[in-house]
């Protein structure tokens, strides 16, 4: 139900004021009479009118009070969406975000909006047409404008929910295009509001409805888990609704229960646990939240506690403390410091970085390079120039993965452009910040010295080196932490033949070279085989879901958009007004009580 003119409800003060006035004294004209016997019915007649007394029955109140009713509820314009309503071309955008697994309404939200779109297949008119657009990683058309309905069920049979966010942006800017040369068209969009809107309101062709799934903000979830170095656990629990909750956190241990603890987190607020309690040996830690609620994504959480195997890092510079404590905060990684002057090629390191100096000859790889002199290195730098303000990169890129470039500000770069096969990373209002590779050999060139700048004092600086780390070095991903939907890079060893990738749920991905990045889709442990020349290298990495915008599953409002040319206080198209209706009605109560009111008692 939506309601058009919310200024309307004013005229509902109407039913307290009817309700008043038979509550008022009458006033009465002085008459005389020839005997008593004459009183009785100016008696009768003032004890009934005496004001604050219960009201008696009376059908001209009641027929009164429901006209008023009505005439309110019309001046309301309240409309419904449904088949009635829909437009020649109708745009159905299904939110895939991971907070339509929530399972509040069956048998999950995003169940329910599928059931819903059928519905309206199933009565969608004859001449009308209708396409399905599925938010997802990316925004897709599942099915182009049809009227046959068993190409659009065909096309909602294959929706599937992410585990992660979508954007709404996309989904937009699809059904603008489907209807472009379609004039009389609709967007119905079926969701909760958590896909990522655009920043701006975006301009539609057509007039956009939004259904509301889900009712319900109350959940909880495990926000973080990490393991210290002295080995103790720690795992955060988050109450994202208003209740208290009393619940159990069981630690699995490669499978295997280890021990139970007891949680009391309080309604908009977290919980700290400690344990110490893992068994020697053990490769993998379960947490899991019981009893579990309406969203099951983040009751769960995994953590790679296996010794991660020790991985050689050369760091030639003439003195670079923020970049080598940087580099020392990943366990495995032992680093290396030569000066540029001792530096001699060496093929003992699994990565190398140069830090103000590109040695002669070939470039050994993967590198990384900072700050290299002018004109040197695989990505030659031209003059210093103040590259401007720092843009924040491409959403979704795996080496920004949680870096905040906001308040990062970089003094001088080198003027940089790009060669064949690279790409710009992320880079200021006039220069290119960060250079990296596409594909063999594993490059990265940050452009500037970073003592020209304020990056090592943000807390981007160490994330970004530890993301470039995944990226170059040979088993970068294992024991690591990555978000559902996120591409990881698996840097594979040298000579890997291939790369099989086995989800939690046993299926196996084989990657062959140049090794594609993968994108896991749903939380738990990865397996990663590496087929080497004489050997198989096995590891893994975790995808845990810790997205606290989507675990808040309160459904959000209407996102805010802009339609071209559509007239003020015009209904969208898909909505049903039913105010004629009310109007009607409130026009055959009044002759109902015009009727009453002459025929008397």
């Amino acid at each position: 139900m939506t309601w058009l003119a919310p200024l309307g409800a004013a005229a509902l003060l109407a039913v307290p004021a009817i309700l008043l006035l038979y509550f008022l004294k009458v006033k009465r004209p002085e008459t005389r009479v020839a005997s008593l016997l004459f009183w009785r019915p100016f008696v009768a007649d003032r004890q009934a009118n005496a004001p604050w007394q219960r009201l008696r029955s009376s059908w001209l109140l009641v027929l009164q009070l429901l006209a008023a009713l009505a005439i309110a509820l019309a001046l309301l314009r309240p409309g419904v969406t449904g088949a009635a309503g829909i437009a020649d071309t109708t745009i159905v955008i299904l939110d895939g975000s991971a907070s339509m697994q929530a399972t509040d309404v069956g048998p999950t939200r995003f169940g329910a909006a599928v059931d819903q779109a059928r519905g309206l297949v199933s009565q969608l008119p004859a001449g009308k047409q209708m396409a399905i657009v599925l938010l997802g990683q990316h925004a897709q058309l599942l099915s182009a404008p049809s009227g046959d309905p068993a190409v659009l069920m065909g096309a909602l049979d294959r929706a599937r929910p992410t585990a992660g966010e979508v954007d709404l942006g996309e989904g937009l800017s699809l059904a603008n295009a489907v209807l472009t040369g379609h004039p009389n068209g609709s967007i119905l969009l079926l969701g909760d509001g958590h896909a990522r809107a655009p920043a701006a309101p975006p301009k539609l062709l057509a007039p956009l409805t939004y259904e509301q799934v889900g009712s319900t903000g109350e959940n909880v979830g495990i926000e973080a888990i990490a393991r210290t170095a002295g080995g103790t656990v720690f795992v955060r629990v988050a109450d994202y609704g208003k209740r208290d909750r009393d619940l159990r956190l069981e630690l699995r241990a490669d499978g295997r229960l280890v021990d139970v603890l007891p949680v009391r987190v309080t309604g908009g607020s977290t919980a700290d646990v400690t344990w110490s309690g893992l068994p020697n040996g053990a490769q993998v830690l379960e947490a899991r939240l019981t009893p579990g609620d309406s969203f099951a994504l983040d009751d769960t959480a995994w953590l790679v506690t296996g010794a991660p195997s020790v991985r050689q890092v050369e760091l030639v510079t003439a003195e670079n403390g923020f970049l080598q404590r940087a580099l020392e905060l990943r366990p495995g990684i032992k680093v290396t410091v030569v000066k540029p002057a001792d530096y001699k090629p060496s093929k003992a390191y699994d990565l190398f970085v140069f830090d103000g100096f590109v040695p002669p000859g070939t470039l050994p790889s993967p590198a990384l390079l900072v700050g290299p002199p002018q004109g040197q290195g695989p990505a030659p730098l031209g003059p210093g120039i103040a590259p401007g303000i720092v843009l924040p990169g491409t959403r979704g890129d795996p080496l920004l993965q949680d870096v905040v470039l906001k308040d990062v500000h970089v003094q001088v770069a080198g003027r940089a452009t790009p060669p064949p096969g690279w790409r710009v990373v992320f880079g200021g209002a006039d220069d290119p910040l960060l250079l990296a590779s596409v594909g063999e050999p594993r490059l990265a060139e940050l452009t500037f010295d970073i003592h020209h700048s304020d990056l090592p004092l943000r807390a981007a600086f160490p994330i970004l080196i530890q993301n470039l780390l995944s990226y170059l070095m040979p088993g970068g991903f294992e024991n690591q932490v990555y978000a559902p939907g996120r591409p990881v890079t698996l840097a594979a060893e040298t000579g890997a033949k291939s790369v099989d990738v086995i989800d939690p749920g046993g299926r196996s991905t084989r990657l062959l070279p140049p090794f594609p990045p993968y994108s896991p889709a749903t939380p738990g442990v990865y397996t990663v085989r590496q087929q080497l020349p004489d050997s198989v290298r096995v590891s893994r990495f975790v995808v845990d879901f810790a997205d606290q915008a989507l675990s808040r599953i309160l459904p959000g409002p209407k996102p805010a958009v802009q339609v071209v040319d559509r007239p003020a206080n015009r209904a969208s198209r898909g909505v049903l007004e039913l105010w004629p209706w009310l109007a009607a009605a409130a026009l055959l109560l009044l002759a109902a009580e015009w009727f009453v009111f002459h025929r008397g008692p």
